[in-house]
């Protein structure tokens, strides 16, 4: 299997956004973002494809997170430096900022405290640094909550859930195959609008072929691969 990136209606949506929160022009008005969506929607990957591509800085998920252990991970990502205490990765942030202003994207930002939230915030502010928050679906309320917050929020984006037209073409760039419309539609309700069921069936679907030697997709074949996965 192929480790494509497949580009959907969502990751062109997500991409547009990033690429506004890091143009100049959101020096005018607020240059916070926001993006939510349940588990498996593929709001990670796109954070990381796009990242990879620009100049943008992915800030992964952490299980425990403080202020400064974030300050950190920021100045770390800018500058490849991990100060030690928060006025010197402040700092680092700031010089960066003056350099090349980038977006700093924050993963599984349902998770921060309000403490880093609105740390986040300032930074924003005094540094014109865009940032981008990414979470499931608690992280709407936990925005809504705070007008400090909320008002600075730029563009807000929902992670919808991946159709059969995604599945279709993910198999044709991951595996060179093309599924019948039947299989993939099966994939689409087994799938529930995430990814991770997706490759789990293609990869089913790919070992299958291998096994019995054949070089394309079946509906019965999928069917199989549904049922045992």
């Amino acid at each position: 299997m192929k480790p494509e990136f497949v580009e959907t209606a969502n990751t062109r949506k997500f991409n547009a956004m990033c690429t506004e929160l890091a143009d100049p022009v959101s020096l005018i008005g607020p240059s916070l973002g926001m993006v939510t969506g349940p588990a498996g929607r593929g709001k990670t990957e796109a954070a990381k494809h796009f990242a990879a591509q620009t100049e943008a800085v992915y800030i992964p998920p952490l299980n425990i997170r403080t202020p400064a252990m974030v300050l950190r991970e920021i100045a770390f990502e800018l500058a490849a430096v991990r100060p030690t205490r928060s006025e010197a990765a402040l700092s680092i942030i700031a010089d960066e900022m003056v350099k090349e202003r980038r977006l700093i994207i924050i993963d599984e930002a349902d998770l921060l405290s309000i403490a880093i939230l609105e740390m986040l915030r300032n930074i924003n502010e005094r540094h014109a640094c865009p940032v981008l928050l990414i979470g499931e679906d608690d992280l709407r309320g936990k925005i809504a909550a705070r007008r400090r917050i909320s008002s600075r929020i730029r563009r807000k984006m929902e992670f919808s859930a991946i159709n059969q037209q995604d599945i279709t073409f993910f198999f044709k760039q991951s595996l060179g195959v093309k599924i019948p419309p039947e299989a993939s539609a099966a994939i689409n309700q087994h799938s529930k609008g995430d990814w991770r069921p997706v490759l789990t069936a293609a990869i089913g679907a790919e070992r299958a072929m291998k096994a019995s030697n054949i070089n394309e997709i079946t509906v019965e074949l999928i069917k199989d691969v549904l049922k045992n996965s």
